[in-house]
């Protein structure tokens, strides 16, 4: 368990919890069908406010960029309360247009209301990485965080209470964070203290370490794009794209070589340990080129 991500991402919930709750009138803002201006207002802010904040804290913890944080913000947020807030004005009709022919329990509303805002949350994480696996991933993790979090304050909480912001905003930064660690398949570890470790996820087609801000992995100086990890017939495999600067693996300066978990990957006075669950067999790995 990377203990710096899941604080990140839990922190992460309780900032989001904080400030949904500082636009939200004195009312139950997540009531959609009773209170539709106010809870699509909410839920806009809320779910905006989680994507901005646990794709953007990260760099800023762990890369120091600002520049790149506010650039994965802006895109982020504006990804998450769009995706979220059309997803509560589908909702409201749909149950309004259920409603005139069968009525159900306000219980069971409730249910199909917090399953419906986890498919939505999720599914914004899945368009910002452009992924399908992360968008899967992070819905086992919201999916019961909402509905356990969400029954809780709608049985137990009546009125506006910032305890039930920041308990929701907790329990969803918690249901991510462990979705995204235990679901994890590969990726890079920096180890800078025996307690601090700084995790790096590969998930994508392609994973990009340089100096650019656009890159996965933005190193504080060298060429714009230095090294490539893409995945090719279920191997990982890293490039090197720059010739003057040297990219070492396990302490051999390569060029093009496929991934096995435990290879590192030196890159100046910086090691990069690259895991993976799934399994890799050596015989059918292309050979190196120095």
């Amino acid at each position: 368990m990377n203990w710096l991500f899941f604080f990140t991402v839990c922190f992460s919930g309780l900032l989001t919890g904080f400030g949904a709750w500082l636009v939200a009138p004195d009312s139950n803002p997540w009531n959609l069908v009773d209170n539709f201006q106010t809870g699509l207002l909410v839920t806009g802010v809320f779910c905006g406010l989680f994507s901005g904040l646990v794709t953007s804290l990260p760099i800023i913890f762990m890369e120091r960029r600002f520049t790149k944080a506010g650039a994965y913000w802006i895109s982020a947020t504006s990804i998450g309360l769009s995706i979220t807030m059309l997803g509560a004005v589908v909702f409201a009709i749909i149950a309004d247009f259920s409603s005139s022919f069968l009525l159900l329990p306000a219980g069971v509303m409730r249910f199909f209301w917090w399953l419906f805002l986890s498919l939505c949350l999720a599914t914004s994480f899945g368009v910002l990485h452009n992924s399908f696996k992360i968008m899967c991933r992070t819905l086992m993790g919201l999916t019961p965080a909402f509905i356990i979090a969400g029954s809780s304050i709608d049985r137990f909480i009546h009125n506006h209470l910032l305890l039930s912001f920041l308990f929701l905003g907790a329990m969803i930064g918690f249901g991510f964070a462990l979705a995204w660690e235990l679901l994890k398949e590969s990726w890079l570890d920096e180890e800078r203290t025996s307690y601090v470790v700084f995790r790096y996820y590969i998930d994508g087609p392609e994973f990009l370490a340089g100096s650019a801000d656009e890159c996965d992995l933005t190193l504080p100086e060298g060429p714009v794009h230095l090294f490539a990890i893409s995945e090719k017939d279920g191997l990982h495999v890293l490039e090197a794209l720059e010739d003057e600067h040297v990219v070492k693996i396990n302490r051999t300066a390569l060029r093009y070589r496929a991934l096995v978990d435990g290879d590192t990957i030196n890159v100046g006075d910086r090691v990069f340990v690259y895991h993976s669950r799934l399994a890799r067999s050596r015989d059918v790995l292309p050979e190196a080129v120095a």
